[in-house]
């Protein structure tokens, strides 16, 4: 055959081929699914080489030197090719290559006991030259022994080619065709392995062109196909960097993918710290968020507010995203993170100005009414309304300065605070006005609550800065209902006629109102 005369040119050509796509591959090696295919590509040139010199030497020990040259990257690149997919179809080489260290024992063990067979003669029973239409090279007998370690560097190849297949399930509409075209690529020099015996094929170098397939479809698909290699290449540039935490889990809910921000919101959230969260279940953390859980199971996108347990207030949106819509229970999620504790912070401050009154801590007045108008009785029980007023407190500004008057309602706040803390709501509904709404059984015992509280607040000092004491007094007006139908305006009238008639009566004292008229539409 004519054709054959260039054959050691044609492997040659291979593996240039081959060295070009590895080198110019080389700079994308630290990328998930690149940094291995560049050395398989490389292996694959040597085996081009290392055959062509087989082929073109004269003699019959250079052509067994180069013959032994070849096992090393012929074992070398099943493994490898395990971990080119295995990196590719999960993003992650984590422990990989201490696996493929231990791997790599029986290989070395392999290349140790070929060159020095003719010592020993442990893996091959017999060396000799075969021609081929007028290509001559090396027929080599195995051992058992050396049969037994091709099987176990062989189980690599077909590993790689079953994960590949089993990523098929799984892998979105336009990575599906590419990975199909790969795993077709792939299964060439996986296939030959058992086609070779059967069809008879002893031409030297024949292994080598059977690499070639996965070699350029991996090349083209990977490293030179940009809507493919846009993720690789841009991941630690963008999805590292984000603020946010990106988690992609597969269709069995394994993470297969994680950023730095994402590992450690995963851990504050799961309470618990890993190496890495790549590879674990995300059961971990949707046993914990029940209402997250049913709607991850069920596939169903949806955005959710969590608090970080152990801490104080921080919080973290969750967003669940279908990767593949439409598929149910057999896609994947993408989980994204985001820190909503200086929103939530934010939000807290604006609700407590829009409620709090800065000074006192007491409630303002349009908060306090608010709440009031939605104060329902209790069995058996009504609602009394506390009103007071600090007797005379123009004198302590006038006296002690404006400063040491908003001590002394500060003080006095913190006092009916601590009084009606569990027991009532307290605002505060003017500049020395104050109310307290709290239950009571009748008339006489809201009385006799408001007067206990005149007399507290009769007995207690206020403390100024200078070392002044001073003690305050109030006049209250007390207003009661047992009636659900009596509006609070009417009771607020009430308690407001009865403290005026407490101010104007000698102050210090305690006035209880009359009982409001319930009105049919009104409702406490």
């Amino acid at each position: 055959m004519p054709w054959m005369q260039g054959y050691p040119y044609y492997l040659i050509m291979g593996s240039v081929l081959s060295l070009y796509m590895g080198v110019s591959s080389c700079r994308h090696r630290n990328t998930p699914g690149r940094r291995y295919l560049w050395i398989l590509m490389l292996l694959v040139s040597v085996i081009f080489a290392a055959t062509a010199g087989e082929i073109l030497s004269e003699s019959f020990q250079a052509k067994l030197w180069w013959r032994n040259l070849q096992q090393p990257p012929l074992f070398l690149s099943t493994i490898f090719t395990y971990a080119f997919v295995k990196e590719y179809i999960t993003r992650s080489s984590d422990g990989l290559n201490r696996r493929l260290a231990l791997f790599c024992i029986p290989v070395a063990l392999y290349v140790l006991l070929i060159f020095t067979d003719s010592w020993h003669h442990l893996m091959r029973t017999g060396v000799g030259m075969t021609t081929l239409a007028g290509v001559s090279g090396i027929e080599v007998h195995p051992t058992v022994l050396n049969m037994a370690l091709i099987a176990y560097d062989q189980l690599f190849g077909v590993y790689a080619v079953f994960l590949l297949a089993v990523s098929l399930q799984s892998a979105p509409k336009y990575y599906f065709k590419w990975n199909l075209l790969m795993l077709l690529s792939l299964l060439v020099p996986i296939g030959s392995i058992f086609l070779l015996p059967l069809l008879k094929i002893t031409l030297p170098g024949f292994i080598a062109f059977t690499y070639l397939p996965p070699v350029i479809v991996g090349y083209f698909s990977i490293f030179r196909n940009s809507e493919l290699s846009l993720y690789p290449r841009a991941k630690k540039q963008i999805i590292e960097n984000m603020k946010d935490g990106i988690v992609l889990t597969d269709r069995h809910n394994n993470i297969i993918d994680i950023n730095e921000a994402g590992e450690r919101m995963l851990s504050a959230l799961a309470e618990r710290t890993e190496k890495s969260w790549l590879g674990k279940n995300i059961f971990v953390l949707l046993e914990r968020y029940g209402e997250v859980a049913v709607s991850y199971y069920r596939r169903t996108e949806g955005q959710f507010e969590v608090d970080v347990p152990g801490t104080d207030g921080a919080c973290y949106g969750l967003s669940l995203i279908d990767t593949e819509a439409g598929h149910g229970a057999a896609a994947g999620m993408l989980i994204v993170f985001s820190d909503l504790s200086e929103k939530k912070r934010y939000e807290r401050e604006l609700l407590y100005q829009a409620t709090v009154d800065d000074l006192t801590g007491l409630y303002n007045r349009r908060h306090f009414m608010r709440l009031i108008e939605n104060y329902a009785l209790q069995d058996e029980a009504g609602i009394a309304l506390l009103l007071f007023d600090i007797d005379d407190f123009k004198l302590i500004n006038d006296t002690y300065g404006h400063i040491a008057g908003d001590q002394a309602l500060i003080d006095f706040s913190d006092k009916i605070l601590r009084l009606y803390q569990n027991k009532g709501i307290a605002g505060r509904v003017g500049g020395e006005e104050f109310a307290v709404c709290f239950f009571a059984d009748n008339e006489e015992a809201a009385l006799k609550e408001a007067e206990r509280f005149r007399s507290e607040m009769s007995r207690h000092t206020v403390r100024l800065d200078g070392g002044h004491r001073i003690r305050l007094t109030v006049s209250a007006g007390i207003a009661f209902t047992g009636d659900s139908g009596a509006t609070f305006e009417a009771l607020y009238r009430e308690a407001d006629e009865a403290l005026y008639l407490s101010k104007t009566g000698g102050k210090n004292r305690v006035t209880l109102g009359r009982q409001p008229a319930p009105l049919e539409a009104g409702r406490l």
